[in-house]
């Protein structure tokens, strides 16, 4: 047997070799993508009597999204959520059945747990609104074989705080602020939350850092009946609320431990000489003073552009985290925690765990020896001292719906315009650099696509009522076509780049770099293009139809992963009546499914079904709906697609080689005709 395997390899030349390796790349470049799946399998209905209006939601009625953590650290996620009647729910899935299966009708989430929020004041006036909400853990993370519960923290609009605990009992609340003055004259733009397990004092249980300001409902003036002796009352108290305020609490009691208000830390005229270059010195003398013992922000130049991209339109882009700040220069003492810097968790996520091989963990967990606490607000970056409050330095920005990168990784920040004015079709990115001197870098058009034969526009078909904006990620996309894969356009460079993703009313997502070249570009199937141009022409015949598509409706986007914890390189769109999932990487529509109602909050991402895959609740008029993510490996159509392949081509090589070979020993046999 072994002799006759033998004899059989020796008689193969470089014909076969070449024919099986050809087959084994042909399999390979073409093989079966894996497929995705979004399934449906819970709602939480919303009554529309409920809101405002009893129609549609708006910004008046926003409660804080729904938050999908493990609370109790069991490995089990639960999904909070907060209801229109003001209700905190931990919510689980429902029990499908085979029976449950076959009925169209979504099953209802099961409530495990509900508390209604105690939000009355003490004179019973009115009641307040949640604002946020956000879980974490105030007890370090120490190992694998260590259990941690998590406490929920809602802020309300008038600067209440309460804490839960896993199990939704309430532990304390706080009062930050007494506003009830001016309660019906301001409203909330822009209020975040961060829990971290760092301490004060050594009796402490872990921060809860709270940061917020209001502004006017109307910018009109306020008419009062003491025009005099009020309105330097009034002043004072504008000052107080259009600040943005800072609160750092005790997380076992709410006991204040610092805050950063209007005055705490001063604000003396800072020395136009002393500005290095960074500030004009008519904003030194017009609004941007330094606080004592802030710096200017170009001292800390790259901790502040490695929390770029910025870019602030809405509360919901208010957040908080942590880091490390260090001026040039400055040798800086350990941290009093020190034993933080130890055992913070590892940048990387070892894959093989729900939450990357640790135990759960916020993200802010990641950052060793953190001293600072950095707010992204509609100023721009602040930054204040972690332990005492005390600002360290701001980056100010303006919050006029711009990007603002250090796109060409010059040292320098630049504005990206991509048509965020009233009335402007996004279909042009516009760069601009501030420093020394603004001016005009490069213009991406974004509404064109131009190959060697052809160039698509849909610049007039773009829509300008709903427009989403491009976000800004670190280049991960392989750039398309066969062309650009030879010329070796897909291998990395070694310099750091930037992919720039947009999409608007025609659905159609595109990743460009920094010239405009296009990386690639997928249709989704849900636009909103043609609808806005039905309910604009109907305007005045149907002016509920255009109020709720201008004022309840919101197509937003976020970043997220398949696996969880993995590295977020998908992009998921709620479109028009529809959800979709891209891929960053190669611009391959992943998955999709329509939706009942038009969103009208951005999407929630997490895994509440403990599968590991990433799933996802879309926010409309009609409620809450829960979608999970299944996944599909195709092996056997690439195996059978590699097996096709084989014989195709072994018929094709046996058809075309010339029957020009027989057998020697036949001619020796051969008789010749005699002619005599």
């Amino acid at each position: 047997m072994f002799d006759v395997l033998w004899n059989r390899a020796k008689s193969l030349n470089a014909n076969n070799v070449i024919f099986v390796v050809l087959c084994c790349i042909i399999g390979y470049l073409f093989r079966a993508n894996d497929s995705y799946i979004l399934k449906p399998v819970w709602r939480k209905r919303v009554e529309t009597q409920a809101y405002a209006n009893a129609a549609f939601p708006t910004r008046r009625d926003r409660v804080p999204p729904p938050v999908i953590t493990d609370l109790e650290g069991d490995g089990v996620n639960e999904i909070l959520l907060i209801s229109s009647d003001f209700k905190l729910s931990s919510l689980a899935l429902p029990n499908v059945t085979q029976t449950d299966e076959d009925d169209q009708t979504l099953p209802h989430v099961i409530v495990k747990h509900k508390v209604a929020l105690s939000l009355a004041d003490e004179s019973n006036r009115w009641k307040s609104r949640p604002v946020v909400m956000e879980t974490g853990f105030t007890v370090p993370y120490l190992s694998l074989m260590q259990i941690r519960k998590q406490i929920i923290v809602i802020v309300t609009d008038d600067w209440h705080v309460l804490c839960y605990d896993s199990d939704l009992q309430l532990l304390w609340k706080k009062k930050l602020m007494d506003i009830s003055h001016v309660k019906d004259t301001y409203i909330v733009k822009d209020m975040g939350v961060i829990i971290t397990p760092h301490k004060v004092r050594k009796d402490d249980h872990g921060l809860v850092i709270i940061g917020g300001s209001f502004t006017h409902k109307t910018h009109g003036k306020i008419v009062t009946h003491n025009e005099t002796d009020n309105e330097t009352e009034h002043t004072t108290e504008d000052n107080t609320l259009t600040h943005f305020s800072s609160f750092a609490l005790n997380g076992i009691d709410g006991t204040l431990r610092w805050h950063h208000l209007p005055g705490d830390f001063g604000e003396p005229v800072a020395d136009v000489k002393d500005i290095h270059g960074d500030h004009h010195w008519k904003l030194a003398l017009k609004r941007r003073r330094l606080h004592v013992g802030e710096s200017p922000w170009n001292l800390y130049r790259d901790e502040l552009l490695s929390f770029l991209p910025f870019g602030w339109q809405s509360i919901d882009d208010t957040k908080l985290t942590l880091g490390h700040f260090q001026k040039k220069g400055d040798i800086l003492p350990d941290s009093p925690d020190g034993e933080r810097s130890r055992l913070a968790l590892t940048p990387e996520h070892v894959m093989g765990y729900s939450y990357g091989g640790h135990r759960p963990h916020s993200d802010h967990e990641h950052v060793a020896n953190p001293n600072a606490v950095i707010i992204h607000n509609h100023n721009g970056l602040e930054v204040l001292n972690l332990l005492t409050g005390r600002p360290i330095t701001e980056f100010p920005l303006p919050p006029d719906g711009s990007l603002y990168v250090d796109i060409d990784n010059d040292g320098n920040h630049e504005k990206l315009v991509w048509g965020q004015a009233a009335g402007v079709r996004p279909c042009h990115i516009e760069i601009w650099r501030l420093q020394p001197v603004k001016e005009k870098v490069n213009q991406l058009p974004v509404c064109r696509l131009t190959r060697v034969f052809f160039t698509t526009s849909w610049v007039y078909d773009e829509d300008s009522l709903q427009k989403v904006p491009p976000v800004i990620i670190d280049s991960i996309a392989k750039k398309a076509g066969i062309f650009r894969f030879l010329l070796g356009h897909h291998l990395p460079t070694g310099k750091k780049e930037y992919d720039i993703i947009t999409t608007g009313g025609m659905a159609r997502v595109s990743s460009f770099d920094k010239e405009g070249n296009v990386n690639w570009q997928v249709q989704t199937s849900y636009r909103w293009a043609e609808a806005a141009t039905e309910i604009r022409t109907a305007q005045q015949s149907n002016p509920s139809q255009y109020k709720e598509f201008t004022k309840s409706f919101r197509p937003s986007t976020i970043l997220t992963s398949i696996q969880v914890s993995d590295k977020r390189n998908v992009l998921v769109l709620a479109a028009y009546k529809g959800l979709s999932l891209v891929d960053l990487v190669g611009g391959r529509l992943l998955a999709e499914h329509s939706l009942p109602c038009l969103p009208t909050a951005p999407t929630v991402a997490g895994d509440f079904d403990n599968d590991g895959l990433t799933d996802f609740i879309v926010t409309c008029k009609m409620g809450y709906l829960g979608f999970t993510l299944h996944h599909h490996t195709n092996h056997t159509y690439t195996i059978l697609y590699a097996i096709a392949v084989f014989f195709t081509i072994l018929l094709l090589s046996w058809f075309c080689t010339p029957e020009n070979n027989y057998d020697e020993e036949d001619d020796d046999h051969l008789e010749l005709p005699n002619y005599d």
